[in-house]
């Protein structure tokens, strides 16, 4: 079991007892000192420590003391969780949404580490702007990659076109489908093992995700992570709803 969330929690809790404690020593001295602590802490706490020294050393040792550990604390707890990693990824993103250089490896290596990171810390980071931003750059960018291969397509047509050779055809009708998510039942998955998904879970925003096959009352799921893969379970009673891609005539 990790206790240094525990750990954490009650070292704030200190903190703010011992803030609490030498914001009162000030109120006693005169109101515009217990304001100011109040206000414009730390800079004004440590005026006030330096200056009553003497007389309230030990609140201001103990606001300190128990501040500066709770704030060692909580980067120590953050940097455990993955965070530097998510704040490094959230950059790259950023940066290729600003230049319009973003890749498919960097929106999915956000991904996955803040999947990781929601795990550790209870949070759920995969619902932020900047992957709907993110997702929405890729998007552009597939319309404008479409559009070009088009446009060059369309060019090399009209200088290849023999218009003494031109006969009319009347090509037989193609199917036409279209991609769709439809919701199935948990216990129908193995059914659908090596298709994408969709699912929702307690508490948690769905996710797409691959079947990679079931296991007892698990589901076994994938993200891609550039090159390669990041694998997972899921239990059947954590699922909310379950949804397949699949193609749909229209």
């Amino acid at each position: 079991m990790n206790t240094l969330p525990l750990i954490v929690q009650l070292t704030v809790l200190t903190a703010l007892i011992t803030f609490a404690w030498l914001v009162i020593r000030a109120f006693k001295k005169n109101n515009a000192w217990g304001t100011a602590v109040l206000l414009f802490s730390p800079i004004s706490a440590i005026i006030f420590g330096i200056k009553y020294w003497k007389a309230d050393k030990l609140p201001f040792l103990a606001c300190i003391t128990s501040l500066a550990t709770a704030i060692a604390l909580c980067l120590n707890l953050f940097s455990s969780w993955g965070g530097w990693e998510l704040v490094y990824a959230s950059q790259q993103v950023r940066e290729g949404i600003a230049t319009h250089t973003l890749t498919e490896k960097d929106t999915q290596s956000l991904i996955t580490i803040s999947q990781t990171f929601d795990e550790q810390s209870g949070l759920d980071m995969q619902s932020s702007r900047l992957l709907a931003q993110a997702k929405k750059e890729l998007a552009l960018q597939a319309e404008r990659l479409a559009a070009e291969a088009a446009a060059e397509t369309e060019a090399a047509g009209k200088k290849h076109l023999d218009f003494g050779n031109i006969t009319r055809k009347v090509k037989p009708a193609q199917p036409r489908y279209r991609l769709a998510y439809v919701t199935i039942d948990v216990a129908d998955a193995s059914n659908y093992v090596g298709s994408t998904v969709k699912v929702t879970r307690k508490n948690v925003l769905e996710k797409e995700y691959r079947l990679l096959g079931v296991s007892g009352n698990r589901l076994e799921l994938a993200q891609n992570v550039g090159s390669g893969s990041y694998s997972f379970r899921y239990r059947n009673r954590d699922i909310e709803r379950l949804r397949v891609l699949t193609k749909q005539d229209y």
